[in-house]
């Protein structure tokens, strides 16, 4: 009979999980069961996913993929490359240019690339086990997860991140010459300046000035042909700044002035907070693998003589702590360092020794049961969210709480006794199972949190010209409604309504007295359509709106 398993590595190698082609397959499975629940389900997410989708579909309706516009807005904060993406799976599939799901297939598709990325990196420095457990817990790392499911710039980001760094870490730890991987670094890091601009920059200046730093040696750059990298950099970068800039539209001195300087002076936009925010959010972002990740950093500091650790530190640890200076903060922003986090702690687990002594200790019972009220609070908020916010159904709810409390007291105790590679795919095995119930059956049966998507279900058949909304002027309704339509107040409405008897308008329903008095005045009657109520988490308020028309 064969000994049970006692660490990764083993338990990989006794299922020949390494083989071939299987590594990538179980990862690519492992991200197909992961991501593909709630694509087509879930409604535009307000306010960031909701504003590149429509300006996504600006650019499919006008036929102009160089200005980024939001309706008459121009929108120049972050560059073009996540819109061509986006366009681009709207047309390969011949969508709907409503259906969400086209616009959040490449956010799914470049994560599934980090997460491939990361395992060939990962061999590469840790070994083929290591690379495949790293693989799987980005794939299974909770802000990882929910960017894969969002129509934004920053699955996208982490993926030409990961292939940028991958590059430049297989330039720094070999000696020898690889053009191959200074090819990627360069090609790479243009795709990133295109999809976020300076973040990719950040990220990899800041790796390689502390790898310059701490070894105080500057040869290895050499290895990565900076001047051809540069030239090809801006052969890759120059064109679309150039029709930018040919167009009048100004973009590089509109996105320093209107997104850059914002975020680096102050909290932009109310998201201002202290240094230090992005390290406690971090047992939420990286959960459920934040339970390992101090001490994979404590292990990783203690071995940094080793190129592949030192390497992985350097990624890590400059980035987040320029992160953590930024005034500006959000959950996300983060994002690009949790691939050398869990190549980190993939190497961690391959010294067991050393994490049952790390986790066995007083600090690391400390720290595993505040991991453990972490997944209680997330449980919780899954069954308030059903409560509140639902159809009435708390079933996926509940199963979704069962499981995080069987993770909190699963980690708390199992894998503090022992460590072992089935206690860390017990973890994981429920970080999968909660993302696939949340995502897959509770976010889309949140109907009160819809409110755009049940107002556009409504108004569309019956529209005959564009809808005009007063106060709700959010911008998944006009995505859904359509790019013409007007936003304005209630006593604008009533105006419209008048001039446009066939019209639709949606208005707060406190307001439809003063709708109705100003079509009385005119000669109409107010029909109401259709009532409304919910929540704007956006703005962090209810609503209740109506859906109305005129009648003589």
């Amino acid at each position: 009979m064969a000994a049970p398993a006692s660490d990764i590595g083993a338990f990989v190698a006794r299922y020949r999980l390494t083989e071939g082609f299987r590594p990538y397959l179980l990862l690519t499975l492992l991200c197909l069961v992961l991501y593909a629940p709630g694509l087509a389900s879930l409604p535009p997410m307000d306010r960031d996913e909701a504003r590149f989708m429509q300006a996504t579909k600006q650019m499919i309706e006008t036929g102009d993929y160089v200005n980024i516009r939001f309706q008459e807005e121009a929108r120049n904060k972050k560059p073009v490359g996540a819109y061509w993406l986006q366009a681009a799976a709207v047309k390969l599939t011949s969508a709907e240019l409503t259906a969400p799901w086209a616009y959040r297939l490449p956010s799914a598709l470049t994560t599934w690339l980090a997460v491939l990325t990361t395992f060939f990196f990962g061999r590469r420095l840790f070994g083929a086990p290591a690379g495949l457990t790293a693989g799987a817990m980005l794939a299974t790392t909770l802000v990882v997860a929910a960017e894969a499911h969002l129509a934004k710039t920053d699955a996208a980001l982490l993926c030409a991140t990961t292939l940028c760094l991958a590059g430049l870490g297989s330039v720094y730890t070999e000696p020898r010459k690889q053009i191959g991987a200074a090819l990627l670094f360069w090609s790479a890091l243009a795709a990133g300046i295109l999809i976020k601009g300076p973040v990719i920059v950040a990220v990899a200046g800041a790796t390689g000035a502390a790898l310059c730093l701490a070894d105080r040696d500057l040869k290895w750059i050499w290895r990565l042909y900076p001047v051809a990298g540069v030239a090809l950099l801006a052969a890759l970068v120059a064109p679309w700044l150039l029709l930018q800039s040919s167009a009048g539209s100004g973009f590089v001195s509109a996105s320093f002035q209107e997104d850059i300087l914002p975020k680096l002076v102050g909290g932009q936009e109310g998201h201002g907070a202290l240094p230090g925010t992005h390290l406690v959010l971090g047992v939420v972002t990286a959960w459920p693998w934040s339970v390992l990740a101090p001490f994979a950093v404590i292990a990783g500091w203690r071995k940094r003589a080793e190129p592949a650790v030192r390497f992985c530190l350097a990624w890590l640890a400059p980035a987040w702590i320029v992160f953590e200076l930024v005034p500006t903060k959000l959950p996300h922003y983060t994002l690009p360092l949790m691939p050398p986090l869990m190549l980190l702690i993939a190497a961690l687990l391959r010294d067991l020794p050393d994490l049952r002594g790390l986790l066995g200790g007083r600090w690391g019972l400390g720290w595993r049961i505040a991991w453990s009220w972490v997944c209680i609070i997330l449980g919780v908020i899954a069954l308030v969210a059903a409560r509140r916010f639902g159809d009435g159904s708390v079933i996926p709810a509940t199963m979704a709480a069962i499981i995080m409390l069987g993770a909190g007291l699963y980690g708390m105790t199992v894998l503090g006794r022992s460590g072992t590679a089935q206690a860390v795919l017990g973890v994981g095995i429920a970080s999968f199972a909660f993302y696939v119930t949340v995502f897959g059956a509770e976010l889309p049966r949140l109907p009160r949190l819809a409110l755009s998507d049940r107002i556009a279900a409504r108004a569309k058949p019956l529209m005959t010209e564009p809808v005009i909304i007063a106060g709700y002027h959010e911008p998944s309704a006009i995505f859904l409604l359509g790019t013409r339509t007007i936003l304005s107040d209630a006593k604008g409405a009533a105006d419209h309504l008048l001039a446009h008897p066939a019209a639709l308008a949606v208005v707060p329903v406190a307001a439809l007295d003063l709708v109705r008095e100003t079509l009385a005045a005119g000669g109409r009657n107010l029909v109401r359509i259709e009532e409304f109520g919910g929540y704007n988490y956006s703005r962090g308020r209810p609503e209740h709106l109506a859906l109305i028309t005129t009648g003589s």
